[in-house]
């Protein structure tokens, strides 16, 4: 007897299968299943299998984390890992709230309700923004007057939103389903109230831990649902408290539009809080920002394994970094690493690196929050997190392209734009974070990729750092690293104003090899001087290591910026062997014989394209420069 193939999924190797297989019966040896009524039964037996088969294949991918496609498959698969998925998030401003009072006004004490609104307008559309918590300050006196002072005053983008359950025999361990898909879970409030005619409240809290949480905690546990809502359980009286029959669960929280309201500054409140007569004063702190969409099914397939990693733990560097990512959406990438490995080592401390989100900062409020609330409680005794500022290398290209135009109906400008965009995307996608490094080969499969018409990509790649002074007219050394192997006289600063002696003079940074520096190789060092509009030697400022990169400025004194310009911009051409530009530090071993040259690991470098605009007044270089030409080849 024929065997049939159970192992084809295509319906035309399905239904050929069953073919070959009734053929090799004596029954229908000599059927002609093409002609035949046998042809539709085959026909419908090979959809029916290949139906099943791709339900099978559909079930089987919804079992796994990576393959998953639902929302409610990845969800349910992150929640067997502990992981619950990051709701929307509401823009968060910070202000300076001040209400001198109405004269009838006689407390001493003045509470600014959590369900105070505050408004702000952004392109003619009002949204309103309410404080996190309810605060209670008491009156002082100040130079506005005396009065009530809200300082450092949070405030959130949404809509105040309340919601009540009854609890009866069937949940009284929950769950209970917030009805409104964009809560921000951190404005949570939960409220037990005793019965509908006993008003006595209780407050519940919001534990991710069990271990923290014995059988009489008031505690409720967040996840999220089928449906993309989210879901309050709370204990069985061995793991939290169980509610009791009767109860009612009073949950209010703030609905929110995501990152619509990002960088909104003025706002306002039209709330009578003492009297008519009272004068209300509303200081930006910082503007809005850390607004952000329910976090992306993407995003969940990404976060959830390493989460897991972690065990509610901070010892590796994976650990930290998973917990600090979790923790704050203004974070766009996190850099971690021991004492014993940073350069001198420091042992006891663990170093810490944050790059925020475009268009969002990172405050000192925001770290503090990560050191005492997210690390503190979970990273062994005795280990000190500390903070260190990312550091900015700009990498400014000048692009060479030719391409063919009679193989295209592009025009010379349409391939230009379409190679910034390719650029643009390039340093979005692979760069931009911190420990990423540039590639030429990668960029030009970028920029080949815009047009079949380009016949030639030609990159040259150039550095940047940027100075800001720490106070103008004030002598200050300083330690700037372009991480790479770079060429003597390509050193060029944009102008700025430098006492000199007992003069101010307009200067400009450039550098002059020592003897013995080069060519092809450039090793050695060189000297870095001020030189005047005439190019006149003023003074000397520093060194630079042209195998390293590094620059050392000594005792260089601004007196002030040209243009509109906060800062000194440093450009430097790279080693003709060096063009991909890499994070990594380079360092002199201490070596007297080879003076050999060892490349470290950087743990907070940035590669970022150079976007400064050409200006003539500050002689600031243009940081993206593509030239298109167009050459026909020969039929």
């Amino acid at each position: 007897m024929a065997q049939l193939n159970v192992s084809e999924l295509d319906f035309e190797q399905i239904k050929q299968s069953l073919k070959t297989f009734l053929q090799g019966q004596s029954e229908f040896s000599d059927y002609d299943f093409e002609g035949s009524g046998l042809n539709v039964l085959l026909d419908t037996l090979a959809y029916n299998t290949h139906y099943n088969a791709m339900l099978t294949h559909l079930l089987a991918n919804e079992n796994f984390l990576d393959s998953a496609i639902k929302r409610s498959s990845v969800v349910s698969i992150a929640k067997s890992l502990g992981y619950t998925p990051r709701s929307a998030r509401g823009s968060t401003a910070t202000i300076d709230f001040s209400v001198i009072p109405d004269a009838a006004y006689t407390s001493n004490l003045m509470t600014l309700s959590r369900d105070v609104p505050f408004t702000t307008s952004l392109d003619n559309t009002s949204y309103i923004f309410y404080p996190r918590e309810t605060v209670v300050v008491a009156k002082e006196t100040r130079t506005a007057g005396t009065g009530f002072y809200f300082d450092d005053l949070k405030i959130t983008e949404g809509t105040r939103i309340s919601n009540s359950f009854l609890i009866d025999i069937n949940n009284q361990s929950g769950p209970l389903t917030i009805p409104n898909i964009n809560v921000d879970t951190t404005t949570i409030r939960v409220r037990v109230q005793t019965s509908g005619t006993n008003f006595g409240l209780n407050t519940y809290t919001e534990y991710s831990n069990f271990t923290e949480v014995s059988s009489s905690t008031k505690a409720y546990f967040l996840e999220e649902d089928l449906d993309g809502l989210y879901l309050l359980r709370f204990g069985d009286n061995i793991i939290g408290k169980k509610l009791d029959v009767g109860n009612v669960v009073i949950v209010d929280y703030i609905t929110t539009n995501g990152n619509v309201t990002d960088t909104a500054k003025s706002f306002s409140c039209a709330s009578v809080l003492t009297g008519a007569s009272e004068n209300r004063l509303i200081t930006l702190g910082a503007q809005a920002s850390g607004g952000q969409s329910k976090e992306s099914i993407d995003s969940i397939r990404q976060t959830a394994p390493r989460f897991n990693q972690t065990r509610n733990r901070a010892v590796t560097s994976t650990d930290y970094q998973s917990l600090i990512l979790n923790s704050n959406s203004n974070i766009n990438s996190c850099a971690v690493w021991g004492g014993e490995t940073n350069d001198p080592p420091i042992y006891g401390k663990v170093f810490i690196s944050l790059t925020p989100q475009a268009g969002q900062i990172i405050t000192q409020n925001d770290k503090d929050t990560i050191r005492t609330d997210i690390i503190s409680p979970k990273a062994p005794v005795g280990i000190l997190a500390e903070f260190v500022d990312p550091t900015y290398v700009y990498i400014q290209l000048i692009v060479g392209i030719i391409y063919d135009p009679k193989t295209t109906a592009l025009t010379s400008g349409q391939i230009q734009s379409g190679i910034q965009g390719a650029t643009d995307t390039y340093f979005s996608t692979e760069l931009n974070v911190l420990n990423k490094n540039f590639y030429v080969s990668k960029l030009h499969k970028y920029i080949k990729d815009t047009s079949p018409s380009i016949i030639s990509v030609n990159i040259n790649p150039k550095l940047q750092v940027r100075h800001s002074m720490g106070s103008l007219g004030l002598g200050e050394s300083v330690t700037l690293n372009f991480n790479s192997h770079v060429e003597p006289r390509t050193l060029h600063s944009t102008w700025f104003n430098s006492v000199i002696t007992s003069g101010d003079f307009q200067v400009k940074m450039v550098d002059v090899p020592n003897s013995g520096v080069n060519p092809p190789e450039y090793t050695g060092s060189g000297v870095i001087y001020l030189n005047d509009n005439n190019d006149n030697r003023l003074s000397k400022v520093g060194t630079i290591d042209y195998d390293t990169g590094i620059v050392t400025l000594l005792n260089l004194t601004v007196s002030s910026y040209l243009g509109s310009d906060t800062f000194i911009r440093i450009n430097m051409k790279p080693h003709d062997d060096d063009k991909d530009i890499k994070t990594q530090t380079l360092v002199r071993v201490s070596d007297p014989i080879t003076s050999a040259v060892e490349a470290k690991p950087s743990k907070n470098t940035v590669l970022r394209v150079d976007d400064t605009v050409l200006n003539p007044v500050t002689g600031a270089r243009k940081g993206l420069d593509i030239l298109v030409s167009q050459y026909v080849e020969d039929e």
